[in-house]
């Protein structure tokens, strides 16, 4: 037999309670009902923690409706998509991570995943990848000069991954049929073979994006002075093509592709292979709620495909870079995915399990230092 209370207010004045004028009544109407429970969840849309219904049976119920209001939370954030420079030694590397951590700890993140195109220090980011749960990192090989010892190199090093960027080829700087070359043929093939995803910036939205702070046609306005008249469209329809040609090479389209959910959805339908992270686009700034019309269509797109879906911020990070600006780029496009209402197996996915699953990651502490985590 449970009981369930409802609360009657009356205001100072009432006539209808029977009570002077300035005395302030409270009446507690106590109803005892068989079976009945305190409503906890009114919006379906919105789910709580699913660590709340264990608690109506787990000890006979002895905490049951213990703060009803608890959320899905995530264990930890992987960030899969940063960018390091002007590292020079470990000694450098682990300052970084400590001032980056030291910020960001406190909002969960877990792990960052570096993007490189420092060649010579291989061994230092193997070493630290090895020993430092914080830290694993990608290698960005040069467009016009691939080396397939270099890309071989990384990988005994502990990389977990490959970038690729169209930005040359979208300024009209390289040829766009460059990844076809014998070079990058034989280097797409051997990341096939080896299990190693490639991170790629395909394409690249037209106009301004003043929301998330992006400029006026990016990359296109150079290319397009020196006479480039080929699409997103066009190279995202190479990448798909050269997926199909090695249908077992994974490929992480970097900031959504550049295109909406329903065409999203229709790819992922058609290549198992393909997946995005969450960076520039999937971003809420500090002040802003979703449109709830705009929640409902992108929580649901991501609930369907989580688990081809992976945190990233694209930050900029080096040695002293830490301040309030990279700490609400960050907590920007976390609050993105927390404000969606997601369930708790896609807020994993997304925060975390995605990456970890695909990069082949070890995971994270979810370590509590005080009383509670943040």
């Amino acid at each position: 037999m449970n009981t369930k209370f409802v609360f009657h207010h009356f205001h100072r004045g009432s006539v209808n309670a029977g009570i002077n004028t300035g005395i302030l009544t409270i009446v507690i109407c106590v109803f005892i009902q068989c079976g009945a429970n305190i409503t906890t969840n009114t919006d379906p849309t919105r789910p709580h923690s699913p660590y709340l219904a264990q608690r109506d049976t787990i000890d006979n119920g002895f905490s049951r409706d213990w703060m009803p209001h608890f959320l899905p939370s995530e264990e930890y954030w992987i960030d899969a998509h940063t960018h390091l420079y002007d590292v020079e030694n470990a000694d450098d590397l682990k300052q970084l991570l400590d001032d980056r951590f030291s910020r960001l700890d406190a909002f969960r993140l877990g792990k960052l995943v570096a993007i490189t195109e420092q060649e010579g220090l291989f061994k230092v980011f193997g070493e630290a990848a090895e020993k430092d749960p914080r830290f694993a990192w990608i290698y960005w090989p040069s467009i016009d000069a691939p080396s397939l010892s270099l890309v071989q190199e990384a990988v005994n090093n502990g990389v977990c991954g490959i970038k690729l960027h169209n930005l040359l080829i979208m300024e009209g700087k390289i040829p766009r049929d460059i990844w076809q070359s014998d070079e990058w043929q034989e280097i797409l093939s051997f990341a096939e073979t080896a299990g190693l995803p490639l991170l790629w910036h395909i394409t690249q939205r037209h106009g301004y994006s003043p929301y998330h702070g992006g400029g006026l046609n990016p990359y296109w306005q150079k290319g397009w002075e020196l006479g480039v008249d080929f699409t997103n469209e066009d190279l995202l329809q190479d990448v798909l093509a050269l997926m199909r040609r090695f249908p077992k090479l994974k490929v992480i389209g970097a900031h959504q592709l550049y295109v909406g959910p329903e065409r999203l959805h229709n790819l992922f339908q058609e290549y198992e292979n393909l997946y995005i992270d969450s960076s520039c686009g999937m971003y809420l700034r500090w002040a802003d709620e979703f449109i709830e019309e705009d929640r409902l269509k992108l929580r649901d797109f991501i609930e369907k495909w989580s688990e081809r879906i992976m945190f990233g911020t694209d930050a900029m990070i080096w040695p002293g870079s830490v301040d309030d600006y990279a700490v609400q780029s960050f907590l920007c496009h976390a609050r993105f995915i927390l404000k969606l209402g997601l369930n708790d197996k896609a807020l994993q996915d997304v925060a975390w399990r995605t990456a970890q699953n695909m990069l082949k990651l070890p995971p994270c502490s979810s370590y509590r230092r005080g009383s509670v985590r943040p």
